[in-house]
């Protein structure tokens, strides 16, 4: 079990999404095939959560539980960051490079480093032309809007 006080963590006390990136990474290298679920689970009771961290639920009632839903955020990092590979969806392995990583960085893997693979700024620049082009195509159709309007 891991020290959960030792990680990064929010005012509340509660581990940042970022503070699972090593944890998912060290679990994902445990067996070849896992779940989504089984992995932010698994990530979770790899934490000594108290159980008022562990079972902290989000007002809404479409979040969930808070512990489970940061380590899907890191989920998520890793995965478009290329150290998971997604052969089927919702499952997950461990890719060369996330084993490299693991190696190099084990539960220090940070956000940052993650944020710099050039598959993780592929994925935000792929973003940022696709938020740039539906703000055109807005732009485009409101204009011919008031021109139907005025005519």
């Amino acid at each position: 079990m891991i020290d959960y006080t030792t990680l990064k963590h929010s005012s509340d006390g509660m581990p940042t999404w970022d503070a699972y990136l090593g944890i998912i990474l060290k679990l994902a290298t445990n067996k070849p095939l896992w779940t989504a679920d089984e992995l932010k689970t698994a990530a979770v009771n790899e934490l000594d959560l108290p159980d008022e961290l562990r079972n902290k639920e989000y007002n809404s009632k479409y979040m969930g539980n808070v512990a489970k839903n940061r380590a899907g955020f890191a989920l998520s990092d890793l995965k478009i960051a290329g150290y998971l590979h997604s052969p089927k969806r919702g499952e997950y392995e461990i890719t060369q490079l996330g084993k490299n990583a693991w190696k190099k960085y084990g539960l220090n893997l940070t956000r940052a480093v993650v944020h710099e693979e050039p598959l993780y700024k592929q994925h935000q620049t792929k973003l940022v032309k696709a938020k740039n082009t539906n703000s055109d195509a807005s732009e485009s159709l409101n204009s011919f809007s008031e021109e139907l309007i005025q005519d």
